[in-house]
């Protein structure tokens, strides 16, 4: 008696299961429902710290010439337009293989010869002379990097009008900043050396 019990109450869990296993499978729906509505908006965050100051007037380019060797070299720069050429401040700097930065135009290797600078649309060439106008060639690895700066200019300065470039070199001149000297310029731009 006690076998036909179990068996019993096997015969109808089994059907309580399919029963469940039948309701659950027409209920279910693979396909998702309406959104509810948005709730409440939650409390609003505390500010974060204010970041450093930048210079969105003032772009940055290091080029690795190492490998250059020659008379001159020619960097692609497609940020120099003719609007930069005419109105902006373009500065270079050529640091050595022992990371003496010299500034362009300029004497380089200890007044042996001359570095010199030109800027056309898209391009920054750097020519080096000897003092009589002759062309210098240098050897690779003399030179390891060549930095340019590129300051935009705007038309007006404590309340009168200057234009272009020169707006420029007087803010630089005021507050005692040597373009030629790179940790200088990059001091008082924030510019990483």
């Amino acid at each position: 008696m006690k076998t036909q019990t179990i068996q019993t109450m096997m015969s109808k869990t089994k059907f309580v299961l399919l029963a469940f296993l039948v309701a659950f499978s027409f209920s279910c729906s693979t396909e998702d429902g309406n959104d509810g509505a948005a709730g409440p908006i939650g409390p609003a965050g505390s500010n974060g710290a204010d970041g450093t100051d930048g210079n969105a007037n003032v772009q940055t380019f290091v080029f690795d010439t190492s490998a250059m060797s020659g008379s001159a070299f020619t960097l692609n720069i497609p940020e120099i337009t003719q609007d930069v050429i005419n109105n902006d401040v373009v500065l270079g700097y050529i640091t050595t293989f022992d990371a003496y930065t010299h500034s362009i135009p300029g004497a380089v290797y200890g007044g042996s010869y001359l570095a010199r600078a030109y800027c056309i649309p898209s391009t920054y060439k750097i020519t080096y002379n000897n003092w009589d106008g002759s062309s210098h060639s240098v050897t690779a690895g003399d030179y390891n990097t060549a930095k340019i700066i590129i300051i935009e200019s705007s038309s007006t300065t404590t309340g009168r009008s200057v234009q272009g470039k020169q707006q420029i070199y007087n803010e630089l001149n005021q507050a005692g900043v040597d373009i030629n000297d790179y940790h200088a310029v990059c001091d008082y731009y924030g510019i990483d050396y």
